[in-house]
């Protein structure tokens, strides 16, 4: 159980930072540093994720637990209710060249296939791993520099099962303060 959670903690991360390299690579504004509060939108396939990984980090040890919330932590993320992720977004990540964070060292990700304004863009990449290949299309729009919203869905393999994965985001910039 304790290896999943991993897998599909990091899996989570990935996915989320994945929304957050498209929204700098394009001619959207920077966003603000500081501290974001992302909303899942309910019954999407990555809420119900995160919702089992609060389940199962809930069930674990408690010196587990603290391991795992360091884990999450680290990449910049951390639980605050159901849906709800606050990611800590450094003033360096907010302009420029944001990357993703993927703890896996094994991912190599094509560069994002970028159409857009400044306002709202639509991207695609590929990305590929020892499970196999992984095909990303996503979407932002209502883009501001202290509030966007997003779509993304993500066709692949994990543990040797296809998978599809759909998220609706909104993100709002909370304050300068993590």
């Amino acid at each position: 159980m304790h290896q999943r959670f991993v897998h599909q903690a990091g899996f989570a991360v990935m996915c989320l930072s994945i929304t957050a390299v498209s929204f700098a690579q394009s001619s959207l504004p920077d966003r603000e540093p500081g501290l974001w509060e992302v909303t899942l939108k309910q019954g999407s396939s990555m809420a119900a994720m995160l919702e089992g990984m609060q389940e199962t980090l809930a069930q674990m040890p408690e010196a587990q637990r603290k391991q795992m919330e360091q884990m999450m932590a680290q990449s910049g993320a951390s639980f605050t209710q159901p849906n709800v992720l606050r990611q800590c977004l450094t003033a360096e990540a907010a302009k420029g060249e944001f990357k993703p964070t993927v703890d896996d060292a094994g991912m190599q990700c094509s560069e994002v296939d970028w159409h857009g304004s400044r306002t709202e863009g639509r991207y695609s990449m590929n990305c590929t791993n020892a499970d196999g290949e992984w095909k990303i299309d996503g979407r932002i729009w209502d883009a501001t520099s202290k509030s966007y919203k997003s779509e993304m869905t993500l066709h692949g393999v994990v543990d040797n099962q296809p998978v599809s994965i759909e998220m609706s985001q909104a993100a709002r910039w909370v304050g300068a303060d993590c």
